[in-house]
């Protein structure tokens, strides 16, 4: 008699915890469903107050890893350097994410900021951020710093890579010198054509508008990592109403909610930065499209 009262004591356990885990299973589905026709129900009040983009994103057809920061080289990161550049190309990269800033003379150099410079070039305090004493000066002993120039006189040379933007700043001045200077560079020498494989990254919604102003670029992608505050629903939003069809992310935040979400309205999606190949292989099983990376090799990630 005992025995029997026990076992169903425990039934019954058994029986409340399945319930609880389909309670909760259905309250999930419930939030995502909500969340989806909150978004549907949202794009539909919008007014027609801002421009649809008829973007192209056919280049992450085939590429599946983007060189972060034109990718490592010797075991070195974040240089942004030429032979950084090469040697990840030969290894089969050709989407590369470049940090650009402003030297203290306000030209456009491919740097992770002047600290990092300062690091890495071993410059002391003393040695002005300058154009001139960026191009001089040798990165990790032996490598080649580059400009906005050399960057489009890359992709002349190269037809078959594209450059990603990271171009740090949030202020509309900085932000339009920064893309006006590129622009300028490919006019002068002749070569707009290499800007249709130039992609700009924006950190908020209006950034979106200063770009574009500047040149029809045909690619855009959406970053968050410099917006604290940022939703999946109003990102959809956004990204719906205007074309964006790119939203990169720190890995963290590649939740399988999130990239389901966004999938519905038909918005790729990229994480941050990824060195391991059982952590990138997740991400890309949970249905994220790129990867950036400073280590792992084009060739194990190839599409089928």
């Amino acid at each position: 008699m005992k025995n029997k009262k026990k076992n169903i004591a425990i039934i019954a356990v058994i029986v409340l915890l399945l319930a609880g885990l389909a309670y909760a299973g259905y309250r999930a589905f419930l939030m995502a469903k909500e969340k989806y026709i909150y978004i549907i129900d949202h794009l539909d009040r919008i007014e027609e107050n801002g421009r649809h983009y008829d973007f192209d994103y056919s280049w992450a057809e085939e590429n599946v890893l983007v060189a972060h920061a034109m990718g490592a080289y010797e075991g070195n990161t974040y240089t942004n350097a030429l032979q950084a550049f090469e040697y990840n190309y030969d290894l089969g990269y050709r989407v590369f994410e470049v940090d650009f800033d402003l030297s203290t003379d306000y030209y456009l150099i491919c740097s992770h900021r002047e600290k990092n410079w300062r690091e890495i070039s071993q410059s002391g305090d003393d040695i002005e951020y300058s154009l001139e004493n960026f191009k001089s000066i040798p990165v990790c002993g032996n490598m080649d710093t580059l400009d906005g120039k050399d960057i489009i006189e890359l992709m002349v040379a190269y037809p078959d890579i594209y450059i990603i933007t990271d171009n740090k700043y949030t202020d509309e001045y900085r932000i339009r010198l920064q893309f006006t200077q590129l622009v300028s560079y490919a006019m002068e020498i002749s070569h707009p054509e290499v800007l249709d494989r130039v992609i700009p990254q924006i950190y908020h919604e209006k950034m979106l508008g200063y770009v574009m102003d500047i040149y029809p670029f045909k690619s855009v992608i959406y970053t968050v990592y410099k917006d604290p505050d940022w939703q999946t629903d109003t990102l959809a939003v956004f990204c719906s109403r205007t074309g964006v069809g790119f939203i990169t992310m720190w890995a963290e935040n590649a939740t399988q909610e999130r990239i389901d979400i966004w999938n519905k309205f038909g918005i790729r999606t990229a994480a941050h930065t990824v060195n391991e190949p059982e952590e990138a292989r997740e991400l890309l099983d949970r249905g994220v499209n790129m990867l950036y990376t400073d280590y792992l090799l084009p060739e194990d990630f190839k599409k089928e």
